[in-house]
């Protein structure tokens, strides 16, 4: 808490309560206080040690003197602060839950009070009928609260069974769970918007000259467009295949043409050779043109 202190400060304020308002109802504990103290800690002495130990010249405190108008509300008040502490261990827990019931009477009266279940309340008051065998290995984290709850009725033998039949019983329902859940398709994007992934540009569409000179080929550059996440496959880029595989028009794109091969006088195989080495919108571009010449 010292090194949280160090780095954040003391997040929620202390209560305390005037000395005066203490003693009003306990003035033979006077002796009991340190000389020239004004205040009483009623909730956050381990906050306050911290602040100390961390060199904290302020801090936030609330100054409430009806938490100490009378001995039951002074208990209560430590009582539930401490239940509720965020860095209680299950036993210890346990322990301020027990505190509660004594303190209330009953386990129906510190339920009604703290605004949870009973039964919530006897379940973890179970960990403490556990064998100190079950409670170490709980302290220690060897064991999870779940497979040791409410055995304590059972002998120390009979309890550890029962919490390795659960454990194991845990482990299998896990494990089928995890195989029985769907595996995402590797091959497969995501469906969705692509937000938050890394997604590749399609490579851009390079046109081809007729020339009887080889043309070398280029490499698609892979520019990729950041916005977090994992990688999407480049889309493929939009090409039309040839369309007669038997004719020069079949040849691939970016693969050398002479100008002598080429069958002038069909149309249709001009046509087709001019569509495997251009793009549509080259394609289109030429007909434009084609269209102005006189």
């Amino acid at each position: 808490m010292t090194e949280s202190v160090q780095e954040l400060g003391v997040i929620n304020a202390i209560t305390v309560a005037n000395i005066d308002a203490y003693l009003r109802e306990r003035p033979d504990r006077a002796g009991d206080l340190d000389e020239g103290a004004k205040y009483i800690v009623v909730d956050g002495h381990r906050r306050l040690e911290a602040a100390r130990r961390a060199g904290l010249a302020l801090i936030k405190v609330h100054v409430d003197d009806a938490r100490v108008a009378t001995d039951e509300v002074l208990l209560e008040t430590a009582f539930v602060a401490n239940f509720h502490r965020d860095d209680m261990t299950d036993l210890e827990q346990a322990h301020a839950l027990e505190a509660l019931v004594t303190f209330y009477g009953s386990q129906t009266k510190a339920a009604k009070r703290l605004g949870i279940a009973q039964a919530t309340i006897s379940s973890k008051l179970s960990l403490l009928k556990l064998s100190p065998e079950l409670q170490a290995d709980l302290a220690s984290g060897a064991r999870q609260v779940e497979h040791v709850r409410n055995l304590g009725k059972l002998s120390a033998e009979e309890q550890r069974a029962a919490a390795d039949t659960r454990a194991v019983e845990a482990k299998e329902r896990s494990e089928r769970n995890r195989a029985a859940a769907p595996q995402p398709d590797p091959a497969t994007p995501p469906a969705d918007d692509y937000h938050g992934v890394i997604i590749q540009e399609p490579a851009p569409e390079v046109a081809v000259p007729l020339t009887s000179e080889p043309i070398a080929p280029q490499p698609a550059p892979q520019t990729p467009v950041r916005s977090g996440g994992t990688a999407v496959p480049p889309q493929a880029a939009k090409r039309k295949a040839p369309s007669s595989p038997t004719s020069a028009a079949s040849a691939p794109r970016g693969r050398a043409t002479s100008v002598e091969s080429v069958p002038w006088h069909d149309l249709d195989e001009v046509a087709a050779l001019i569509r495997s080495h251009l793009t549509p919108s080259e394609a289109a571009h030429l007909a434009e043109l084609l269209q102005q010449a006189p």
